[in-house]
């Protein structure tokens, strides 16, 4: 990808993509670059490169919803942690990755209505019901989405997205590059508008 687009490699359950995906929109705005939303598997990254969630580390969970709760009445957006946490979104991932093969640019607006009903609504993302639910409401197919979850093509994607970004650096999620730049969490949009504005 040229340094022209901004990528944001994302997973649903992943509180600081939720952050981040609401931004994306103005970040797009301001600097005049499109985003290409890259689902992979956040559990994945983690395996692939040591890191773990902060589910289990119980100070750092802690630390996690404030955070969270701070980030959000920053940005002025709903936010309630929870119930099911953290989830294995594969087939959430995987829903998402049968939307960027078949409808790329869809997969924001489905990409943002799961994260609203997992991060807002409290719905469990993970199940058929509610990804197809979101799928209609994002104006998708829900039918072809999720008779897409097994496909091969579908898994291969999940996987072949997971793999590139971490052959990219990556370790954790939200990731996000320009061109070879990586900026890791929802915190470094700053960081990212203001390497952009330098680029010209």
């Amino acid at each position: 990808m040229t340094a022209r687009t901004i990528e944001l490699f994302f997973d649903i359950g992943s509180s600081y993509s939720y952050l981040a995906a609401t931004q994306m929109a103005g970040l797009s705005t301001r600097t005049g670059l499109p985003i290409q939303w890259r689902p992979f598997l956040l559990g994945g990254v983690f395996k692939a490169t040591g890191n773990d969630t902060p589910a289990k580390l119980p100070a750092k969970l802690k630390w996690l919803l404030q955070d969270m709760q701070l980030w959000s009445e920053h940005y002025g957006i709903p936010f309630r942690m929870p119930s099911r946490f953290p989830p294995n979104t594969l087939r959430t991932q995987r829903a998402l990755c049968a939307t960027e093969r078949t409808s790329p640019d869809a997969v924001s607006t489905f990409a943002l209505e799961l994260f609203r009903a997992y991060w807002v609504d409290n719905e469990d993302v993970t199940t058929d019901d509610v990804i197809g639910a979101r799928a209609r409401a994002a104006g998708l197919d829900a039918t072809a989405i999720l008779g897409a979850l097994e496909a091969p093509e579908t898994k291969d994607l999940l996987r072949a997205n997971t793999d590139e970004a971490v052959r990219r650096g990556a370790f954790g999620a939200p990731a996000m590059f320009v061109g070879d730049a990586l900026f890791w969490g929802n915190d470094r949009i700053p960081l990212l508008e203001a390497y952009v504005a330098r680029q010209g």
